[in-house]
């Protein structure tokens, strides 16, 4: 048995935790940029606030209503994330975190899984105050359709059985967990409209259109399981660090400093995975939104000499790319810094003639990165980064950080 924890509307739960006025209101959480809706209430849902929608577009609406709008606070979210899953893990030792706010846990060889799933979910709400939904399955594909059945009742627990065709009937096939719309519009094609018709489809079939991939899923309804837990995240290949500016940029000077910041975020995510990166891109692009100015975008990559976790060495190289790529002439909406081809630190060969394998800088930047942990980024920074960041994300509407930062931490007077 396997049990799927998702939490409902996260973000806007994460908001609700430390204000709590803000339940049975409808609240909307914006993308980065406060550009739009990612995450909404049932209450906003039901005033008819799409989701992806951009604020613009659903501004009015949400004033005429009163709806309360935030920009995203990841800091918080992930911290939060994090608080769930330290008391999922109470309830099984064998948990997959999937997402921010989903995780699979196994429930094998219990007597009464649905009971214990509901002793999770209070627990979980009590302890952090996040709202979850747990759907149960013999497969990964049947706990996620029952989480989603779950949400949509209300009823917080649902457990579906292999071979429950008439809960099946009621999951439309784009609502399938590694369905979507694309193949969705060919299965109906063959006749399956909803899980239930599309488990009645042979398996030829179901192979002709979606491939492996979607024989798996196939497989996983009828109650075989293809897709196994993964308890230990495997390292990732590549790591992306971009953003959309608060403000358009057109000099390179503004570009260098932005893509700065971006390699040192993605450096750190590497270290922080004990990884080296072998090779580097860079990219710009123009607001393709924005018609009336001329358009450009472009991306340059290059191998490093030898796999490294430096941020100067990355800083200088990414500058070079971006000089190679920038034109002048253009505002620049968004840039960004991909690491590639990621290794483990201790697979690292040196060359016979190290450039950069001097201990003494290995020492500066071990030192400076410390003090950017434990004093945070304006602790510790590199020249290059710069100091007036007015090319930033809007984040006019983040609530504080009230768990991860001290000068924000709520007050009780």
């Amino acid at each position: 048995m396997i049990a799927l924890a998702d939490c409902n509307n996260f973000y806007v739960s994460c908001e609700r935790v430390f204000r709590p006025q803000l339940r049975n209101r409808p609240v909307i959480v914006l993308s980065n940029n406060d550009g739009c809706a990612v995450a909404r209430s049932n209450e906003a849902k039901i005033l008819g606030v799409p989701m992806g929608a951009p604020y613009h577009q659903v501004r009015y609406l949400c004033e005429r209503n009163g709806v309360e709008v935030f920009s995203s606070n990841y800091e918080l979210y992930g911290d939060m994330s994090g608080r769930v899953v330290s008391v999922l893990r109470r309830f099984s030792p064998e948990l997959e975190v999937y997402s921010i706010d989903e995780s699979f846990l196994n429930f094998s060889g219990l007597s009464d899984p649905i009971g214990l799933a509901v002793r999770m979910r209070r627990t979980v709400g009590q302890w952090t105050g996040i709202p979850i939904s747990v759907g149960l399955g013999m497969t990964k594909t049947l706990a996620k359709l029952a989480n989603r059945l779950a949400k949509k009742s209300g009823s917080g627990c649902l457990q579906v059985d292999v071979g429950d065709l008439d809960t099946l009937a009621r999951v439309a096939i784009e609502d399938i967990w590694g369905v979507g719309r694309r193949l969705a519009v060919r299965l109906r094609r063959v006749g399956a409209h909803d899980a239930r018709q599309f488990v009645g489809l042979p398996a030829a079939v179901v192979r002709s259109i979606g491939g492996v991939t979607l024989e798996r899923t196939h497989c996983e309804l009828m109650g075989t399981s293809c897709i196994e837990m993964e308890e230990i995240v495997p390292p990732r290949k590549n790591t992306c660090c971009s953003r959309s500016f608060g403000k358009p940029l057109t000099s390179l000077e503004g570009l260098e400093e932005a893509v700065a910041n971006y390699v040192v975020r993605a450096v750190r995510k590497v270290r922080a995975e004990n990884s080296l990166a072998s090779g580097i891109q860079v990219f710009v692009m123009t607001n393709r939104f924005r018609e009336d100015q001329p358009q450009y975008s472009n991306a340059r990559a290059l191998a490093l000499d030898e796999p490294t976790d430096d941020p100067i060495r990355v800083i200088r190289r990414a500058k070079e790319l971006l000089r190679s790529i920038y034109r002048p002439g253009y505002s620049y909406k968004k840039a960004g810094v991909i690491l590639l081809d990621l290794i483990p630190a201790g697979s690292r060969q040196s060359l016979l003639f190290e450039e950069f394998g001097d201990d003494r800088t290995r020492g500066f930047v071990d030192t400076v990165e410390e003090v950017a942990a434990r004093y945070g980024p304006s602790g510790g920074f590199w020249a290059a980064q710069g100091m007036d960041h007015s090319w930033r994300m809007r984040r006019e509407r983040r609530t504080p950080r009230y768990t991860t930062n001290w000068s924000e931490i709520p007050e009780v007077g």
